[in-house]
């Protein structure tokens, strides 16, 4: 009775949204308009069933434990350990033929810290791990060791001076690098059709590249590719990977960006302007709904990489041709968002992260003056950007090799 009911909802809901697109088409001369979906591949695959493995009572002790580890440090105002498992079977059946069924599973531990400074500005950290299975994640004493390093950072960034204002170049490493091309390229490289009868609403440095095809985006030494098939990099476990995309199509690598120029955008069956054909990338939004073209696994190299020593020589350097006292390194940024492309349970909480829907790049949490006299650090907070633009990513003067 409930899947009838949900199965009655969808199709009274998608009966009035057609009736509405039909009477806006025959106001409109729409134009180079493709057509909805493309063909994909009849698959058939009956995969085995997942189950969960998971002890309740270990893990509650487990999480008393390092929600403990806070009770020491009397600076923090406010601290929560959260633990999220799941095992789901995925679904696709459909009028081509596709009959699958396929396991997934994975486990998430988040655990924050937030505090103020003497003059009332409040700032926060996260620890975030993500594995396969609950026993796939890190030893408990490593997770509270990583607590106290948080606290200390914490501490030494109320403590820290606030940065005024500052223009300049800027290194981002460490975390900071990734949280970079994840907050301004991630959804601007998935190919998205504008619905009938609807104007899509552009979103401040993630608006859709799709205009940007055969340009470059990038510096010339830069690759730019996604791939969910793979499960593991550098024995890190990757939360983007999976069997299947939510129409029932395998993933591919998709080489976007090739020496600086973005060559195609990852899709779903759902064609744009310009490109069509799936590419394996359909993924469900958190908690249900229509499938859409999203990122799985996204990778960013460089072919000309140096070391982190001649990174940081690098912001020396641009900062003295600027004629700065120092240069700006940023080590880890808010998350405007966080995705997930495993467990609509875990996507469900990553949605819930979301503030107010914000895109483009975060604030630093981490931010340090770098002195061009002698090399030496300063960390500084308050530290907000101005507005970054897409366009901003094709002045970067030097990369690292991680």
């Amino acid at each position: 009775q409930a899947i009838w009911w949900a199965t009655d909802q969808d199709y009274k809901n998608a009966v009035e949204t057609l009736t509405k697109k039909r009477a806006y088409m025959k106001d409109k001369t729409l134009e180079d308009r493709p057509n909805d979906f493309s063909k994909a591949s009849v698959v058939e695959q009956i995969g085995a069933t997942a189950t969960l493995d998971f002890n309740r009572a270990a893990w509650e002790a487990n999480l008393n434990r390092i929600s403990g580890a806070f009770d020491k440090y009397k600076q923090i105002q406010d601290s929560r350990a959260m633990l999220l498992v799941g095992a789901a079977n995925s679904y696709v059946a459909n009028t081509e033929g596709t009959r699958l069924r396929w396991p997934d599973g994975a486990a998430l531990l988040i655990i924050t810290a937030d505090r103020q400074a003497e003059d009332g500005m409040k700032m926060s950290d996260s620890l975030t791990y993500a594995a396969a299975t609950p026993g796939e994640l890190p030893p408990i004493d490593k997770v509270i060791a990583d607590i106290a390093e948080m606290v200390t950072r914490l501490t030494r960034v109320s403590q820290a001076p606030i940065l005024e204002r500052y223009t300049g170049p800027v290194l981002f490493d460490g975390l900071g690098s990734a949280q970079v091309f994840r907050s301004m390229i991630s959804e601007a490289v998935a190919g998205k059709a504008a619905p009938v009868g609807n104007q899509r609403r552009r979103m401040t440095g993630a608006g859709s590249l799709e205009k940007k095809l055969d340009q470059r985006i990038l510096p010339k030494s830069f690759q730019v590719y996604d791939d969910p098939t793979i499960s593991r990099a550098a024995g890190t476990f990757l939360l983007g990977h999976y069997t299947f995309d939510a129409e029932g199509v395998r993933p591919e690598r998709v080489d976007l960006v090739t020496d600086g120029v973005l060559k195609t955008m990852v899709m779903s069956r759902v064609p744009t302007k310009k490109l069509s054909g799936s590419n394996g990338h359909a993924r469900r939004k958190p908690g249900g709904g229509e499938a859409s073209a999203a990122i799985g696994c996204l990778f960013v190299e460089s072919d000309e990489g140096v070391s982190d020593k001649e990174l940081k020589t690098e912001l020396i350097k641009a900062a003295r041709d600027a004629g700065l006292e120092y240069g700006l390194r940023v080590a880890s940024i808010r998350n405007a968002s966080i995705a997930s492309s495993q467990m609509d349970l875990i996507s469900m909480f990553m949605a819930m992260q979301q503030r107010g829907g914000e895109k483009g790049l975060g604030d630093p949490v981490y931010a340090y003056k770098v002195y061009v006299e002698d090399g030496r650090e300063e960390l500084v907070r308050g530290v907000e950007f101005g507005q970054v633009k897409l366009r901003d990513l094709k002045d970067i003067m030097s990369a690292g090799k991680t």
